[in-house]
């Protein structure tokens, strides 16, 4: 990796005393002490800070949000920087359209085969098997899971080195996160904005009216009860792409926190419900006559994040993105480059570095990581075969 550092190093000789304690303040401080820098209007740090927590076990005030608020302005859409984007179809689409493309190529894609251990042999991995029992044979294997999934639950403990392994133990993937979609009959009608406005209903509708109470839904949840106001940020994806509802009609996701991290092992269904009524109960606030338009509603909890879609803990990023677990310590000390203590074994997905989110940059880099080593593997036997020879 030399040469990468140099590169890097080169890149950041550009950057002068002022802005490396700019940087420094950016990865180590709060949201709220940003906020508290630039903005004066409680409603707009309000609004602000909601970026600096989402799906994270921290409160506005906590050290290291002001990094996740710029963790979710990485990228782009449409050109712009830091800018989100909706595909047709739905999030579902974008992983047809991988498959398709990877199909394309040749590859052979399978649902429904449920992995139960990942085989090794000699201290390299030799294949996979499903829960089903059907062996495949690999030589190459990559595991875009959890990590506490990936290393202590499909491989066995006595293939991994002491320190890995406890770094996987110990990492901090807690959640209070509650996701709640809905099926309307119609548009909400806000009293604020009573027309019907692409812009303002096909954008980022965010219910958080001061950070004060961003950080006291937390502060409840740390204690063990549910967020009394929660904060909800919300889309209706369906006014751009009619293909997700019915003519007239619409769907709408809310990302909403706190609930106690606890529910991930010990959900609280009536609880959660109420809950639910509470964040509908804040858009009616805003867009009276909105529950009446609700024609379903679909609740998903950290307990259900956990056991339906494989987020330990409910955390949607496979893990906290916290300072310790960036970068060089994300999963673990000494394997940030996607290898794993067994060869030929490699990790992508969110709980790895350039996680997380839905980025595509993990599975980008584990291939560029897959095929120097590969190519440096070749390069091994041709010398081996010449000192042979």
């Amino acid at each position: 990796d030399l040469l990468a550092q140099a590169r890097l190093a080169a890149r950041l000789r550009a950057v002068d005393v002022r802005g490396a304690v700019d940087i420094t303040r950016l990865f180590t401080g709060s949201i709220a002490d940003l906020l508290d820098r630039y903005f004066e209007s409680d409603a707009l740090r309000g609004v602000l800070s909601v970026s600096g927590v989402i799906g994270t076990w921290a409160g506005p005030r906590s050290a290291g949000t002001a990094y996740v608020m710029l963790h979710h302005h990485v990228g782009e859409a449409g050109g712009q920087s830091g800018a989100w984007g909706f595909p047709r179809g739905g999030m579902g689409a974008v992983a047809a359209a991988i498959a398709a493309s990877a199909r394309g190529f040749g590859a052979t894609v399978r649902t429904d085969a449920e992995v139960g251990r990942i085989r090794v042999r000699d201290g390299a991995v030799a294949g996979v098997t499903l829960a089903s029992g059907e062996e495949i044979d690999a030589s190459c294997v990559v595991t875009t899971a959890h990590p506490a999934i990936s290393f202590l639950r499909l491989l066995d403990r006595a293939e991994l080195p002491a320190g890995f392994a406890a770094d996987i133990e110990h990492w901090q993937t807690r959640s209070g996160t509650v996701k709640i979609n809905l099926a309307l009959d119609r548009l909400p009608v806000f009293t604020a904005h009573p027309s019907v406005d692409p812009a303002v209903h096909g954008g980022t509708i965010v219910l958080s009216e001061s950070l004060d109470d961003v950080e006291n839904a937390f502060q409840e949840a740390v204690g063990g009860k549910p967020a009394t106001l929660p904060f909800a940020d919300i889309c209706i994806p369906s006014v751009f792409d009619d293909s997700l509802a019915p003519p007239g009609k619409h769907v709408m996701s809310m990302f909403t926190q706190w609930v106690p991290d606890t529910y991930a092992d010990t959900p609280d269904e009536a609880a959660l419900a109420d809950y639910a009524d509470r964040v509908i109960a804040r858009v009616e606030a805003v867009a009276p006559g909105f529950t009446d338009s609700v024609l379903h509603r679909q609740v998903i909890g950290p307990h259900e994040m956990q056991e339906e879609y494989g987020l330990v803990g409910g955390n949607i990023f496979h893990g906290e993105l916290s300072l310790g677990q960036l970068f060089h310590g994300r999963p673990a000390a000494g394997y940030a480059d996607l290898r794993t203590p067994v060869r030929w074994l490699y990790q992508a997905g969110s709980g790895t570095h350039g996680g997380g989110g839905v980025t595509g940059i993990p599975g980008r880099n584990v291939v560029r990581q897959i095929l120097a080593d590969q190519r440096a593997e070749r390069w091994r036997r041709r010398l081996r075969r010449g000192s042979s020879a």
